[in-house]
């Protein structure tokens, strides 16, 4: 029982710090904020999180899967590969869209200094994923439908440029609008992983 209980406040803690650090960004709120909306005391915040920031990463660890759960689904979708390569792109676009303020934070926070010591769990997760979408292009590579392509130039195409150019497109820097680039993007992309 105790047990269950500690699990709904971490729960209630998290959900309150994803809402607040998405809509007013990790360094714009503050812990008494986080405690206040999850309804605990900072005495229960810090005992199931040691710093604040300890908190931003496991909100950026749930924002992280749920981008690449979208994007891994999306891709392993279609049958033919180029085909999901083109809906990877999109659900990367997609999310930028649909979720501007988890988009936001996910890339602020990949950034940020604090991050750095969430090095290894980052890698952790990175090292899934990478893995997933591994298994999934072999064979495509065994057969000729995919050009061998490294692992991070792999995700930097398919997902890596969607997201800088939401960036981009959230402080005003894109010559189009969002919505026209997340179009023609995936078209490009294809070409890039069109074997020869």
């Amino acid at each position: 029982m105790k047990q269950s209980r500690s699990i709904d406040t971490r729960n209630r803690i998290v959900a309150a710090a994803q809402d607040l650090f998405l809509a007013k960004g990790f360094d714009g709120t503050s812990v008494a904020e986080v405690c206040r909306a999850a309804g605990v005391s900072n005495g229960a915040l810090f005992h199931q999180f040691p710093t604040k920031e300890a908190l931003g990463f496991a909100v950026y660890s749930h924002v992280r899967r749920d981008f690449w759960n979208r994007v891994m689904a999306a891709m392993m979708a279609p049958e033919d590969p180029l085909d999901g390569i083109e809906a990877a792109v999109r659900a990367a676009f997609a999310f930028q869209l649909e979720e501007p303020g988890a988009a936001a934070f996910m890339f602020d926070a990949s950034g940020s200094k604090w991050i750095e010591q969430f090095a290894q769990q980052s890698q952790d997760v990175h090292d899934i994923v990478s893995g997933r979408g591994q298994a999934w292009a072999a064979p495509h590579i065994a057969a000729g439908r995919l050009p061998p392509v490294p692992p991070d130039v792999f995700v930097a195409l398919a997902s890596g440029a969607p997201q800088w150019i939401g960036r981009m497109s959230r402080i005003g820097m894109n010559a189009h609008p969002l919505e026209v680039i997340a179009e023609q993007m995936p078209y490009y992309v294809r070409r890039a992983f069109t074997p020869e």
